[in-house]
This record gives structure tokens, sequence and C-alpha cells, in this order.
């Protein structure tokens, strides 16, 4: 049944079409090298058309560029990862995502800026909640997060600060008549604006494509109106991967998320599950809660050429807090997915991931880099 739902899938059909598309150019452009030096950029780009329901005919394009701002051996490289779209009716959304590293990797500057107005959806909050018949609202939405952290101690240990901001207005509720009822804290948007820190140990080998190592990242953010936010509340994320070579290029990567709220943070900056990198397989959002939890194993390896093959599985799941936690609701996911090297020095990958979750729940997901 979620083959055959796959199939029938226009959006799914055409994001491979266009992946098939784009090997190809890149097969032609055999005379790239795969180096990027001090000072020196390199870049990929690829563009894509899409069909939903809820967005009609969409056309955009994404790409990286990555560069090195540091002549130390086996320096992280930065990167600038961005996509945008424009869809028939007249939604759009833009994201752009710089990593810096700098100061012979002492420094890393991390941001986050999304503006867009499209369509998403809000079945309630919960484990269980059910479908409903009007899902949709529109809304618009500015996004700015900000991470600065400087390495302390260790030279795979860095701290610093963090800021988030976000700016969401909902501009029709759609006949959604759980946002029409006026009952949902946030209903008819706002803004949530917080400060906080961070801190991170990376040890892993290589940030696009590790084969050993780890990362560990812990976050708090504190939302106040002090900071000009309209919500009080606070939040918690913990983020765990290890990666494991079995063998040459064959990889087991690990994850365990966790992510904690407290107070009464507005409906669309609840935890959501689902999503491109964690419980793939599930609509972003689909499943909103104070608390979401999820460990995911992901084996990488590779075919042939500059093609490789991904399978992973993994369970989650969000409650109110702690103690409502059940095994009773935790849901599955699952599915596999093909890469293709764009540089490989760097070890850069495009990705397309099919994921699977409970009651025909499915996606598919076309990026680049790995998803965790």
């Amino acid at each position: 049944m979620l083959f055959t739902n796959l199939i029938k899938n226009i959006f799914k059909t055409l994001l491979l079409i266009l992946l098939l598309t784009q090997l190809a150019y890149a097969q032609e452009d055999s005379n790239k090298p795969d180096t990027v030096g001090v000072g020196g950029a390199d870049w990929f780009a690829y563009p894509f058309v899409f069909f939903s329901p809820e967005t009609n005919w969409a056309f955009g394009a994404g790409g990286i560029i990555y560069f090195s701002l540091s002549d130390k051996f086996k320096s992280k490289p930065s990167s600038i990862t961005a996509s945008g779209f424009y869809t028939i009716n007249e939604q759009f959304d833009i994201t752009i995502l710089p990593e810096i590293y700098f100061n012979r990797d002492r420094y890393l500057l991390s941001t986050k800026f999304n503006y867009g107005e499209l369509f998403d959806f809000f079945y309630g909050i919960g484990s269980t909640s059910p479908d409903i018949a009007n899902n949709q609202y529109l809304q618009r939405n500015f996004i700015l997060n900000v991470k600065f952290q400087m390495q302390a101690f260790d030279k795979n240990l860095k701290l610093g600060p963090v800021y988030e901001g976000r700016v969401m207005d909902v501009i029709n509720t759609e006949g959604n008549l759980l946002l029409d009822s006026n009952l949902v804290r946030g209903s008819d948007g706002g803004t949530t604006s917080g400060i906080g820190f961070i801190a991170s140990y990376d040890t892993r080998d290589n940030i696009f494509y590790p084969s050993e190592g780890g990362f560990h990242q812990f976050s708090a953010t504190y939302y106040s109106k002090a900071f000009g936010s309209d919500f009080d509340y606070s939040k918690y994320l913990l983020d765990l991967r290890r990666y494991i070579s079995l063998s040459p290029n064959h990889i087991l990567a690990l994850q365990v998320y966790f992510m904690l709220e407290f107070a009464y943070p507005p409906f669309y900056d609840l935890a959501l599950l689902g999503g491109d990198k964690v419980m793939r397989g599930y609509l972003y959002g689909r499943y909103r809660d104070r608390l979401y939890y999820a460990f995911q194993a992901e084996y990488r390896l590779p075919v042939i050429w500059r093609f490789g093959f991904v399978v992973f599985g993994g369970v989650g799941d969000v409650a109110s807090e702690l103690s409502k936690v059940t095994i009773a609701t935790i849901k599955p996911t699952y599915g596999f997915g093909i890469r293709f090297r764009i540089d490989e020095l760097q070890k850069l990958d495009l990705r397309v991931d099919f994921g699977f979750g409970e009651d025909d729940a499915s996606g598919i997901y076309f990026s680049v880099n790995q998803s965790f």
C-alpha cells in the first residue's frame, strides 16, 4: 500500500526525474576539481519543480556554496546552503543556512534565515491527535536564528550565545476548527524572541560525511517579553550523534534527539515530529507537544561510481511532559535513500530519501548533505 501511494504521488515522481537530470549534468562536468583551497570556493545548484494539492505547481532551486577560511590542515569547510520556491497560487518560501568556521576553526557562526508565505498543517496537540477535515492554515513566517560558538578548554568543545526569533502571522485559518476556536495558544500568530546558550563537542572526522567520531550538542533558550517575545517559555535541546566505521566506506550512524519545553509556547513553536532529518516519513508537525524524543540509526554504503545507498530506521514520539511518555503511542520510522557524491574530497553528497511511518505515512526528501 505504501509503495502504491508513493508511485501515485506526482510530487515524488517529479523530484526523482530532476535528480536523474542533475546527475547527468554532474557527470558531464567531470573536469571540475574536487578541492577547495583557502580563499577559493565551490558550489553546486539544482532546480526543482513539484506539485501538491496545497501548493499547486511550484518552481524553485537549491544549492550550496562551500569554502575554507583557514590554511589549517584538515580545517572544517564553511558552507552556505540555500533553497527557495514559488507556486502558481502565489505561495513562496526562502531559506538560507550559513555555517562559517573562522580563525582556524576556533569560532563558528551558524545562522538560519527563513521568509515565506505558505500553507501549513495543524491537527492539534499530542501524540494521538486525530486527522481532521480542514487541517490547513495559511501562514506568513520570518525566522532569524543566530548561534556564535567559541573554542573553550578543548579543541573540540565550543560554547556561546544563541538567539532565536520568529514572527508568524496566521493569514487565513482556512476553516481549521482548532484555530478558529481561539482556544489554541498563538492561534492568531505572534512573535517569539529568545536568548540562550549552546555547547557542542564535535569529534567528527568530516562534517559532511563523518565515518568516525561524534557530535554532541546541548542548547537552552529562554523566551520572554523582556526580549520582545509575546510568549514566556523555555526550550531545551539535546542532540547526540555517533558514527562507527564498520569497514572501509561502510558507516553506521546513530542519533538520539530530545527536546523539552516548559510553560506554554505557542502551537507553532512546539516540538514538531517529522520532517527531512528526524522521523522521516511523517509530515513535519503532524504530531506536536512540549516534549519530543527520537532515536534513529542509518547504515551508509557505496554502490558504484559516485552513487551510494542508505537504509534507516527509528522510533520517536511527543508528549506533554516526561511523566506522560508511554510506549503505547511510540511511532516507528524506516526507509532508504540514494546518495550521489558531488565532491569526492569534501565528501559532499546530494541525497534523496524515502521515509515511511505508521498509518500509511510517507515522504520523500531531496537535499544536499546527510540527514544527520
